[in-house]
């Protein structure tokens, strides 16, 4: 006879755990730019543009429609920023399914705390690329008597 109490193994804990990691991964994948491709012009170039057309259209100018590359081509930003909370949400699920159903705390706590990060550090990403880009037009749009020519 044992002593010891019989522990149930971790299959729900486990498996949240590897579904927090990819979460995390990708998390850092997306932020980071690993996989997006050069940018074909420089951002200077890109910010003159802006400030092109901000000019024209203050102005009144009518211009061509900016046209825009509908190519077919695979775009890994936009697979990662949507399969990110998707595996963070499903480590957080089987976490918690973990925890109800009194496996090993610590894969369940760790998965919970992966999924967790991975959501709010995307969600942070996105709010530094908001200010960031609320702090560009703004600088735009205080200088846009240089732009106009005055």
């Amino acid at each position: 006879m044992s002593v010891l109490e019989d522990t149930k193994q971790a299959h729900w804990g486990l498996s949240a755990f590897f579904f927090g990691v990819l979460a995390l991964i990708a998390a850092v994948l997306l932020m980071s730019g690993f996989m997006m491709p050069e940018p074909e012009q420089s951002i200077g170039t890109t910010i003159g543009e802006i400030a092109r057309d901000i000019r024209n259209a203050a102005l009144g100018n009518p211009t061509e429609a900016a046209q825009t590359d509908a190519s077919s081509r695979f775009d890994v930003q936009a697979l990662l920023s949507v399969v990110t909370p998707v595996l963070a949400g499903i480590a957080t699920v089987l976490g918690g399914i973990s925890m109800y159903r009194r496996e090993h705390a610590s894969l369940s706590k760790m998965a919970i705390a992966f999924g967790l990060s991975a959501i709010v550090m995307q969600y942070i990403f996105w709010l530094a690329v908001l200010v960031c880009g609320v702090f560009l037009l703004a600088t735009i749009v205080s200088n846009m008597d240089g732009i106009l020519g005055g």
